[in-house]
């Protein structure tokens, strides 16, 4: 008997869910068999290894940012920008007519009447990285700063010594006088200091380092003032030079007070050891006066 059109529309109907069935069958069968690629061992290793990588760099870079940073004044940025206009005009000669001066309505004078007070401020910022270093090398050496008093030529005999226990092998002359090299080798052979850590000592020797990038601006500041004497104080610099006279003035606190200033003054002038860094020697202190020709 022929089949009824019921009967074939019922066929067609097992027919198309038999289909269905099979197609979400192959479906289940590619996602289970997908799942062990995505978890395989050698990826999950490949992740564990570079989370150990980035943790690695992440202690170095605390390790790093942790070194030493003691000066606030390197990392301000309105210094760096006076440091940038400073060394941009170091090198440029300053017009004046003959007999002219220049006076507070200059537009450099401002930048004079800063650079006197900087000095002083890059002074006292060298003392305090001095400090720093000094209270931890003293677990090292702790006589150190008796026999070299000068901050400048402290930092620069720590960064030369490190941990090093033999100081005979190491040249000072530079530095220092034959009778201070003797004084530290001697004194370094009984010390009972004992060596510092690596991170300490990194820590010291970017200190030292820091002081050493504000001595060079201090250098540069002198420079600049040096260059605007003529212009500045042509009297005073016909006396003492150029550069005596810039660095009497910045001791001073600007000419204005340095004309202020009682005559018995002007000798002592630059006498105290945080106006001298980087220019009093070993020996007796005396004002900055006493380095003049005129005098000596």
């Amino acid at each position: 008997a022929a089949p009824t059109p019921a009967s074939a529309r019922a066929a067609m109907a097992t027919l198309a869910d038999s289909f269905l069935q099979d197609v979400d069958d192959a479906d289940e069968h590619n996602t289970d068999e997908q799942i062990p690629v995505d978890a395989g061992p050698d990826e999950e290793s490949e992740d564990d290894e570079e989370i150990e990588d980035a943790i690695q760099v992440f202690e170095e870079n605390e390790a790093s940012s942790q070194m030493a940073k003691v000066s606030h004044m390197l990392r301000n940025p309105m210094f760096t920008e006076l440091m940038e206009n400073v060394r941009k005009q170091k090198d440029d000669q300053l017009q004046l007519e003959p007999g002219q001066q220049l006076t507070e309505d200059d537009e450099e004078y401002q930048l004079i009447h800063r650079c006197n007070s900087l000095v002083q401020e890059i002074d006292e910022e060298i003392l305090i990285i001095h400090r720093y270093a000094r209270d931890i090398y003293a677990k090292k050496f702790p006589e150190l700063h008796e026999i070299v008093p000068n901050p400048m030529d402290y930092m620069q005999v720590v960064q030369r010594v490190g941990n090093t226990k033999d100081l005979s092998q190491i040249d000072f002359t530079d530095i220092l006088p034959n009778t201070a090299i003797m004084a530290i080798t001697v004194t370094a052979s009984m010390t009972a200091g004992q060596s510092l850590p690596a991170q300490e000592l990194d820590n010291v020797t970017a200190a030292c380092d820091e002081a050493f990038q504000l001595n060079d601006c201090k250098r540069d500041v002198l420079l600049y003032l040096e260059s605007r004497m003529s212009g500045l104080a042509p009297n005073l610099s016909a006396l003492l030079g150029a550069a005596l006279a810039a660095k009497l003035i910045t001791a001073a606190g600007g000419l204005l007070n340095l004309a202020r200033m009682p005559a018995q003054n002007i000798m002592l002038i630059g006498s105290y050891k945080k106006s001298m860094l980087g220019f009093a020697q070993h020996g007796p202190q005396g004002g900055l006066i006493l380095h003049s020709d005129i005098v000596g």
